[in-house]
Parts: C-alpha cells; structure tokens; sequence
C-alpha cells in the first residue's frame, strides 16, 4: 500500500493550526524524501492542485488563495503556492474559460511572482519541475519544499466554504465567450475620456505633497465619478447588472482601512462587507460604481498613508504608542473623508436629478437591486463593535481630512 496519501494528511494536519507540530512536520519530510519508489512529488503535485480546485468549488479565487498565504505564511511558502495556483490553471485551461476577472487575477500573480510563473510546467510532476529549476537538487532543499507544500495543504484544508462570487470552475464553458461590455470605454470614446480624467485626477491627488491640491483633485473625481455613473445608469435606462468582487487588505491597520473603502463605497452606491479574519472586503454594486469605488480607495489610500507619515506627532509616537496612533488617524481620515465626498457626491447628484426626472426611480431600482444581491450573498450578517481609539490620533486623522477645504 503506497503510504504517501497518508503522509500528505499527517503532515497538512500537523502544519497548521491548533494540532500545530513543526516536529512531526519535519519528521514527514524526511519520509517523504525517502520514499522514490513510490513518486511521492507527483503525488504532492495531484494534492495541490486537488486542493485548489476544491478550494475554489468552495467559493474561494485565485487572489483569495494566495492573500491568506501571503499573510501568515513564509515567502518561500507564499511563492510556491502563486506557482501552484498558476499550475492549476494550466491544468484546467483557465485562461480560455475562465471569466475575465478570474483572468486577470492570474495575471497580477504572474506579475507578482515572475519566477514562480516561468517555471510552471503542466506535468504531473510540478513539484519535481519545481525542484529542478530552483537550481538546487540536495536534501535541505527537498525537506524545505517538502514543509512548504504540507503549509499549504494544511492552511488551505481549513477554510471554510465562502460565498460564490461568478461562475464556480465547474461551470465554465469549454470556450469562453467574446467579453461583450456594455458601453466601450476606449481612450477615444467619451466614456474612455472621462475615466481617463478620473485617473489622472487621482494620479496627481497620489503625487503631490500638499495635502489641498490633494483633496481638491481628489473631491473633482469623486464629482466626475458620480456623473460618470449617472450617464452610465441612464444611458443604459436603468438596466444595469449587479457584480460582486473581493478587495484584500493588508496590514497595517487592516480595520481602519476597510472602514475607508466602506466609506468611498458608501458614497458610490456600493455595499462592501469586511471579513477580519482573512482581511478581505467584498464590493457588491454595478460594474462602474465598483471599479470606481476601487480606484478611488486605492487613491486614498496613498494620501492617508502619506498624511500620517508627515504627521509630527505620529513621529513622536514610539512601539504600541505608535501604532494606536495610526489606527486611530487612519479610522478618523476614513469616517470624515466619507463625509466630504458624500457631500460633493450630493451635489452632482441633485444637478443631474434636476435635468433628468427619471434618474430617481432608476437610481432607487439600482439600490433594490444591490441591496438584494448583498442579503443573498451574506444573509447573516453582524455589526461590528468598534475599537478603542487614541484620541490624539482621532482628532489628527480629522485634522488631515479637514485641512482642505474641497471646490
């Protein structure tokens, strides 16, 4: 009876969580190297990517997989599993049926991680690929891969089932369909030439070091934003679909930044719920609020981060003192942020409103039908409490929010 299958399951349960025990770990390793005759790298090659595709039945996409590695795992660990994933979808011809956005999931992994995407090879024997092309051949090398893999079997094994955001890979068509958007948005249509400007605003809002011209090109975008999807909802009289897709967040200060995107959501008609455990946002809105509500966080982001780095007193904060500091000043940027550009939003909304007496009853259907697809996606959902905060960071985070006064 070949004893790798059961090695496989000793070794994932004893790498990751409460049974946690590095010393069996390693111990399986070295079993593991010793059985040649039995192929066990081909074996560990079919447990990977069994693994995946099971993981991504159970709701999960390539992204997900990867950002939960990459925050609690090694690098090593986190660049074979971008080189397993990017295996798999090989294996299954991911590029020529997937969805679009699955798709370009796999393109920021292969961006990310280079290597791990040239050495991807659709052979049984991945990991022995693997191997070879590391350059390294000796035994720490194969223990070391060894212990990688078992990681991530055992991180991967634990997750729960996930809601399904698109077509799980059981569904796929043999061929992926020509994508057919609605509304082209070349650089040379009008459609192409506003997003463009919303990009370039922000662009320059990213670059500058003076906080005002900060948020005064970053409130112009967040009005051309708004018009930009009231001419998208009316040019499609109202029938718009509803998407959802998973933002990652990372550390630090996970929390407060999740608030900020909940709050540049909000303003943009789209829901967003926070999972603390994984550090993953979910955006349910239409396709042009969602984009924009992504870039526009992304933006802010920067400008935040930026803020509290020229902050005079979060550089007087040292350890623990500085960092209440900072999840203080970026939760209080989060919250009146949100409200200055709910306000610039308003009024380009009653502008528009003023020139067009459907706009409200389409706008109100646009709404009915997100609220519908965030209860179906997350029926049980809770609040969460909210943190303790410093308040000399609170009142910092206004302060950099404040100083502006947006035109």
């Amino acid at each position: 009876m070949n004893p790798v299958p059961s090695l496989l399951r000793q070794g994932a349960d004893a790498s990751y969580g409460r049974s946690k025990d590095l010393r069996l770990v390693d111990d399986i390793a070295d079993r593991l190297i010793a059985l040649d005759e039995f192929d066990p790298q081909a074996l560990g090659s079919l447990a990977l990517t069994n693994m995946i595709q099971t993981m991504y039945e159970a709701g999960w996409q390539p992204f997900d997989l990867l950002h939960i590695v990459r925050r609690q795992q090694t690098v090593a660990v986190s660049s074979l599993a971008a080189a397993a994933i990017l295996h798999q979808s090989d294996l299954t011809d991911a590029d020529d049926r997937a969805p679009q956005s699955w798709v370009d999931q796999l393109s920021e992994i292969c961006a990310a991680y280079p290597k791990a995407a040239a050495r991807v090879e659709a052979s049984p024997s991945f990991l022995a690929a693997q191997l070879s092309a590391s350059g390294k051949s000796d035994y720490i090398a194969a223990s070391d891969q060894w212990i990688a893999v078992l990681a991530l079997l055992g991180q991967w094994q634990q997750l729960p089932r996930w809601p399904q955001i698109g077509p799980l890979p059981s569904q796929w068509p043999r061929k992926r369909a020509p994508r057919m958007d609605r509304g082209v948005t070349t650089g040379e249509s009008p459609n192409g030439k506003v997003l463009g400007r919303i990009r370039g605003l922000l662009a320059k809002a990213d670059a500058t070091d003076f906080e005002e011209e900060a948020e005064t090109l970053t409130a112009k975008a967040q009005e051309l934003m708004t018009r930009y999807s009231i001419d998208s909802l009316l040019l499609t009289e109202g029938n718009v679909d509803v998407i959802s897709r998973r933002l990652h967040v990372d550390n630090p200060h996970a929390p407060a930044k999740a608030q900020l995107l909940h709050a540049v959501g909000d303003v943009n008609r789209v829901k967003s719920i926070w999972d603390p455990e994984f550090a993953v946002a979910t955006l349910v809105g239409s396709p042009v609020d969602v984009e924009q509500t992504e870039l526009l966080f992304t933006s802010l982001l920067v400008q935040a981060t930026r803020a509290l780095s020229h902050s005079p007193k979060a550089k007087r904060r040292k350890g623990a003192a500085s960092a209440a500091f900072g999840k203080a000043f970026l939760f209080a940027y989060a919250v009146r942020i949100g409200e200055r550009l709910a306000d610039v939003g308003a009024l380009a909304l009653e502008e528009a409103t003023e020139q067009s007496g459907s706009l409200l009853p389409m706008l109100a259907a646009q709404t009915a039908a997100v609220e519908e697809e965030f209860d179906r996606l997350f029926p049980n959902v809770r609040a969460m409490r909210g943190p303790r905060l410093d308040a000399e960071g609170w009142h910092s985070g206004q302060t950099a929010a404040d100083e502006a006064e947006l035109t």
